[in-house]
């Protein structure tokens, strides 16, 4: 259904005596039209008035919002309380409590008055927009109607009590009822945002491009899905890792392998030896407890722990090669995406992986955009660009270093994983090559189809880290004598 420009007041009129913001309309609604309009003019000219009024207030004032119900109970009828009240139970204090609304609300609050309407407009358009799509006959609007009525709409409206009666008729209050009930039923139930919302709220500003923000809550998003690494994967490489000594001319003055502290947990084969005192002690010839026993039930046994060797906290260091970034810049049918945002988002899995593993000071990533064919040059600069916007502080903190390289010689040896769409190269030094030319890469004589998506990517990366840390180890190995 499209709202006829005749038809416009009485909709917007009847949206508005179902707004669940406190707030006094002459003050609240000129933001709101704005905000409306920019959502409208964007193509999400489905959205109704008073969710985008509520939620973008709400997005505002953060934990001072307050319910319309706190001032304007005695004026609702018995018919419409009801539903108003449950209203602001089941949606607007279910979005108040939720943590990805309070996170927006303090990125908004921190921008400046210029940015802030575009900041809670885009917001709303994250958070609504998509599954009100879903909604059964939603009324569609016309931006160019709206911005007729823009100026007039806070007077028309205005009410000392912030209700309508008078000036909405049973017709349209119907109306608007109808339309608001298939829109709860098309809100999700889950939390409202994101974690790639929330970052492309708190950079909005620096991301004014709508390309550039599609391309970034693509692989954000697609990162995000991927997930960490699991944890029998995690447990096995960091038990491997321990394993590593660095290569050092000192490394035989270095003990490892002795004991440090001690620890309530632990073997039977590290307990301390004054331990066994307690047996048979408070035992009695007419049975009784042995504190031995009781000590072992409490864990409260004490147990020497392992010394670990410095030479252990190796940091880990990663380069994944994104080979001929061009050539990668085509989509598979059966693919959801790119494959250069796949190995991009695969990239960034991978550098959070060693993060939660190995700590900030545990592990190094340079993510390296090698530009060998011509047209090369000019797509790895945009994707370093790009990345460099989430990888912001990461980069600052000398953790993650974001490169375009135009010979092998200019990539990093350590941990070199390259994602290439050519065949394996012997040539090339390399932990581990992945030919992604296709729906189906190829990692040795493996063969994983993407096409399955985040957890296909998720295996790739476990397959990846593991490869990484055998070859590490490896390289750990002295030779005898």
């Amino acid at each position: 259904m499209d709202l006829q420009r005749s038809q416009l007041p009485f909709a917007l009129l009847a949206w508005i005596d179902r707004v669940g913001c406190a707030d006094p309309l002459v003050e609240s609604l000129p933001a709101t039209v704005r905000w409306l309009l920019a959502r409208w003019g964007s193509g999400d000219d489905h959205l109704p008035l008073h969710l985008v009024h509520d939620l973008g207030h709400l997005l505002l004032h953060g934990r001072d919002f307050r319910f319309a119900s706190t001032g304007a109970l005695a004026h609702w009828s018995d018919e419409t309380r009801a539903g108003r009240l449950a209203y602001e139970d089941k949606v607007l204090g279910r979005w108040a409590l939720d943590p990805t609304v309070l996170d927006a609300h303090v990125a908004i609050a921190g921008m400046s008055a210029a940015r802030r309407d575009d900041a809670v407009a885009h917001a709303v358009g994250l958070a609504l927009a998509g599954p009100l799509l879903a909604a059964d006959d939603l009324a569609r609007g016309n931006p160019a109607h709206l911005r007729q009525w823009a100026a007039e709409l806070p007077a028309v409206a205005a009410d000392d009590a912030g209700v309508l009666h008078g000036k909405v008729s049973d017709e349209w209050r119907a109306w608007a009822e109808a339309q608001h009930l298939a829109c709860v039923r098309a809100l999700p139930s889950g939390r409202l945002f994101r974690a790639e919302d929330l970052w492309e709220i708190a950079h909005l500003p620096e991301l004014p491009s709508e390309s550039a923000r599609l391309a970034l809550r693509t692989i954000l998003g697609l990162t995000a899905r991927i997930g960490g690494v699991s944890p029998p994967v995690a447990l096995s490489l960091r038990h491997r890792a321990r394993e590593v000594p660095i290569e050092a001319e000192e490394a035989d003055h270095y003990p490892a392998g002795g004991f440090d502290a001690i620890s309530t947990r632990g073997t039977l084969e590290n307990m301390v030896r004054s331990e066994v005192a307690y047996v048979g002690e408070g035992s009695t010839e007419h049975g009784g407890v042995d504190l031995f026993d009781v000590r072992f039930a409490e864990n409260e046994l004490l147990f020497y722990t392992r010394d670990e060797s410095p030479l252990l906290d190796a940091r880990r260091d990663l380069t994944v090669v994104l080979h001929l970034p061009a050539a990668q810049r085509y989509k598979h049918p059966s693919l959801e995406a790119q494959t250069l945002v796949l190995t991009e988002a695969l990239a960034l899995a991978l550098q959070g992986d060693l993060l939660r593993m190995f700590g900030p000071a545990g592990s190094r990533c340079a993510i390296v955009w090698l530009a060998e064919r011509p047209g090369d040059v000019d797509v790895a600069e945009e994707e370093r660009a790009l990345l460099s916007l989430p990888m912001a502080a990461e980069v600052a903190h000398r953790r993650v270093v974001l490169q375009v390289a135009r010979t092998w010689e200019e990539v990093p040896v350590a941990g070199r994983l390259v994602c290439s769409p050519l065949p394996d190269d012997d040539a090339v030094e390399r932990v581990a090559w992945v030919c992604v030319n296709e729906a189906q890469w190829v990692i040795g004589d493996a063969r994983v189809a993407v096409a399955e998506g985040a957890p296909a990517l998720r295996g790739v990366a476990d397959r990846l880290l593991t490869m990484l840390t055998r070859q590490a180890k490896s390289r750990g190995k002295r030779a005898p004598g």
